[in-house]
């Protein structure tokens, strides 16, 4: 692999997408962010970024998507967005041999695991880090988990698969019949989830997610309170099923807006006690596994200058 090889990287997701340049000697550089609202097509928004001056003959690209890739062919789950490698190999006017990729948006944020530092991940809790699994849960516009192992990740669209029992429990002890309106873990666990949430429980609408988290800051006995307070506990009762499934010796990395915005403020401890119920057998895991948030909304964006250089080294 040249030195002076730069290949374009992005993060595409359902509400903003994060495109930038990455290289052996560079590293990850001239990151720019737009509004998806203002697009029509990921087209357009390449076109806007590789408008900028001085831009260097690109050698490649990675661009990881917030929906289901299956071969080269992605379809953005909460966005009217679809294509190929080979369709953004042509919008990018790269030559015949120009390796082009696409990944789920959180594998990329898997690939990133092992450069994070400091300021692009906290510790939500300490634990006993064991093995070589760690599993990224993503909580933004949607839904979704990665599986790392041993540098490798596994894509996944678990936002579309059902609410766990102890989940779908705790919302109908909270909804009533409305908990029906919650058939999948998206429904719940995401932007939109969690405004649904508060106008089920209390009746009243919310701008955003963003509203809600300021309204509880603002006042911890609103009905926004009751909203995050209440959606924090079923996020533990959620998180403790993940460990039993996928075994995260290494840890369970929350990351998207949403679970930053929770996360980050004192509805934490509930989302904690929830995760740390007394239990047996492997669900008693729990108590040893490291939870973190990853702080950086560029993690993914790193993620995929991680997996596209690597690939590229392994060529050369």
């Amino acid at each position: 692999m040249g030195s002076d090889m730069t290949v374009l990287v992005g993060d595409v997701g359902g509400s903003n997408t994060r495109l930038a340049l990455a290289g052996p000697e560079i590293g990850v550089t001239a990151l720019q962010s737009f509004a998806n609202d203002s697009f029509s097509s990921l087209d357009d928004v390449l076109a806007a970024y590789c408008a900028q001056p001085d831009l260097p003959p690109l050698a490649g690209a990675c661009i990881a998507v917030a929906g289901p890739v299956y071969g080269n062919e992605y379809q953005l789950t909460n966005r009217n967005w679809q294509g190929s490698a080979a369709d953004l190999a042509q919008q990018l006017q790269l030559g015949a041999g120009a390796r082009v990729d696409v990944i789920n948006d959180l594998a990329a944020l898997g690939h990133s695991l092992p450069a994070l530092i400091p300021g692009q991940l906290s510790s939500l809790r300490a634990g006993h880090q064991r093995g070589t699994q760690a599993l990224v849960a993503g909580i933004g516009t949607g839904f979704n988990v990665s599986l790392s192992v041993d540098g490798h990740t596994a894509e996944a669209e678990m936002g579309h698969t059902s609410l766990s029992a102890p989940v779908a429990c705790g919302l109908t002890e909270l909804l009533g019949d409305r908990a029906g309106e919650f058939a999948t873990n998206e429904d719940l666990f995401s932007g939109r989830g969690l405004v649904r949430y508060h106008q089920a429980l209390h009746g009243i609408a919310a701008e955003g997610g963003a509203q809600i988290v300021a309204d509880y800051l603002a006042d911890g006995d609103s009905p926004a309170a009751k909203t995050v307070t209440s959606w924090a506990r079923l996020l533990g009762d959620f998180a403790r099923e993940l460990v039993p499934t996928y075994m995260p010796g290494q840890g369970i990395f929350f990351a998207g807006s949403v679970a930053r915005g929770i996360l980050g403020t004192a509805a934490c401890e509930v989302f904690l006690n929830s995760f740390l119920q007394p239990a047996t057998g492997v669900q008693s895991r729990c108590e040893t596994t490291p939870l973190w948030l990853i702080t950086d909304d560029a993690a993914g964006v790193s993620g995929a200058a991680r997996f596209a250089l690597e690939r590229a080294g392994r060529k050369s």
